[in-house]
């Protein structure tokens, strides 16, 4: 039920023309996506590329973009945990790579603003994935 509401919500923020306002719900998706080691999320990664890529200008980099989160993620939940230690450091290194991906500026009054809702997403899907 999280995944179908997340990817709802997903799509929903996709239709906001405003760039900034998406990533505070797709990049901890992605790490919680990560973390799980389901068989449905082969089925939710692609389907997350897809969504990114329709109001994409190029397309193929939200593809690359989603893959290379995956083995990001991968990465770093080999080495550290899914726990409330390292999301903050999680929710600063989501930030970065969203703006990045969106080629925004990088304000530091903007990030710190933003961090606060990536650490509350990023808090309740890390509640949700070690339940």
């Amino acid at each position: 039920m999280l995944d179908f509401i997340s990817i709802l919500f997903i799509f929903i923020l996709d239709n906001i023309p405003q760039t900034t306002s998406k990533g505070f719900l797709i990049m901890p998706y992605l790490a919680y996506l990560s973390y799980r080691k389901d068989k449905k999320i082969a089925f939710l990664f692609p389907l997350l590329a897809v969504i990114l890529a329709l109001h994409s200008r190029e397309p193929a980099f939200a593809f690359l973009f989603v893959g290379i989160n995956i083995i990001f993620y991968h990465l770093y939940f080999i080495n550290f945990d899914y726990n409330i230690g390292n999301l903050y450091i999680l929710s600063l290194l989501q930030i970065v790579a969203w703006k990045f991906f969106v080629k925004s500026p990088f304000v530091i009054v903007n990030i710190l603003f933003l961090s606060v809702f990536y650490f509350i997403i990023n808090l309740l899907y890390m509640r949700r994935a070690t339940k």
